[in-house]
């Protein structure tokens, strides 16, 4: 039973980083693909590779955690998606931030970087699935880059013609995490 647990878990995860790389070409808008995005996907590489191997080969240490974090990735992907579909959204590093507006819809309403949210879930699955160093070292490093590209962006927005709404907008929205009580 296990290994077939494993086993949908490892196609699970595999449909999840297919979708997410699909995304990134048709997605996302930038001129060039950016020298930091070479490094997240040279991670994310590392980091499915090393998924994959544990879950093929019926060794995954956990399975039900990771496929529930996974499944809440996945949806939260394409819920973020589908509200940001008619937007054009830069690359994770882009030098030039496109800023088209911003989005207070959809799971946009609850955090400010969903996108960057639904990565770390799938990550930190892939992490509590094989508890392999490798898999921890990418999700720690992941978790600082998708941080500090997170904080990059915003200053594009603050910075942009958006800049007084995406300031009012941050005081009621979380960063990673939904605000649990308001300020006002």
């Amino acid at each position: 039973m296990q290994f077939f647990l494993d086993y949908v878990t490892g196609f699970f995860a595999l449909s999840y980083f297919l979708m997410i790389s699909a995304a990134t070409k048709q997605h996302f808008v930038s001129d060039r693909y950016p020298l930091g995005m070479y490094l997240i996907s040279g991670l994310s590489l590392v980091g499915i590779i090393t998924f994959l191997l544990h879950a093929f080969l019926g060794d995954l240490t956990y399975y039900v955690g990771p496929l529930v974090l996974m499944t809440t990735a996945f949806a939260l992907f394409l819920w973020a998606a589908r509200h940001s579909a008619r937007k054009k959204l830069s690359l994770a590093f882009d030098e030039v931030t496109k800023v088209d507006g911003i989005i207070t819809t959809g799971p946009w309403r609850l955090i400010r970087h969903p996108f960057y949210v639904s990565y770390i879930l799938f990550w930190l699955g892939c992490a509590w699935g094989t508890v392999h160093p490798s898999s921890i070292v990418v999700l720690a490093t992941l978790l600082f880059i998708y941080g500090y590209s997170a904080v990059r962006e915003e200053r594009a927005l603050r910075q942009s013609r958006h800049g007084d709404a995406y300031l009012q907008y941050r005081r009621s929205v979380g960063f990673f995490l939904p605000k649990m009580v308001s300020r006002n």
